[in-house]
């Protein structure tokens, strides 16, 4: 795995370590609660926290154990009362250029599986370090028969010999849609970190 770097405000886009023992991510959980404490200029509640701290906890163990993702980011700037808005990225092993038919197979849900009720719409998208990629975003009604949105980046990248996907999602629609600038810019500022 090729590591993936931001030049994204670290202020608001917190890495969330998926690996490492339970004491060095319990350690990062508190920085994560002071974090979000200065950045929304107030002292969390103990709700609050603990809410916080369980999103993330169950978060990092599904993205570690089911995904098996490669690098997670945490956004900031979500109301402290919400749940965090959690994205990841993983790498597939590439070395030669794609369709926009592969990349769509990559930033989309597998057709095959995918429920009557959904409704994907994809686009192109321009980063400055990957080139020509494509957005997906992904709605569909969640169990509890609320709105959940998706949304995923895929870029094929040959010269470094990997497809890389970027992907989060959110069951508060409105929340999601507000961040989407700064989710783009995110998404624009990954780059491939330079072996010296």
């Amino acid at each position: 795995m090729m590591i993936v770097e931001t030049d994204s405000d670290p202020a608001l886009w917190f890495p969330m370590p998926l690996g490492g023992s339970k004491s060095e991510f319990a350690q990062w959980l508190d920085l994560q609660l002071d974090a979000s404490a200065l950045l929304h200029r107030r002292k969390l509640t103990w709700r609050e926290k603990r809410q916080m701290k369980k999103f993330l906890e169950g978060s990092a163990a599904m993205l570690r154990d089911r995904v098996e993702a490669d690098q997670a980011y945490v956004f900031g700037p979500m109301p402290p009362q919400a749940a965090p808005l959690v994205f990841f990225t993983k790498q597939f092993a590439c070395d030669e250029e794609h369709s926009p038919l592969h990349l769509s197979m990559l930033a989309e849900p597998d057709p095959t599986a995918a429920e009557a009720s959904q409704r994907v719409e994809t686009v192109p998208f321009v980063s400055p370090h990957f080139g020509q990629g494509l957005r997906s975003l992904r709605s569909w009604t969640g169990p509890d028969g609320g709105l959940m949105l998706s949304v995923a980046y895929a870029w094929n990248d040959p010269t470094h010999g990997i497809d890389l996907v970027l992907k989060g999602h959110y069951d508060d629609p409105a929340l999601l849609e507000a961040s989407f600038d700064a989710i783009d810019d995110f998404a624009r500022s990954l780059r491939i970190r330079n072996e010296a």
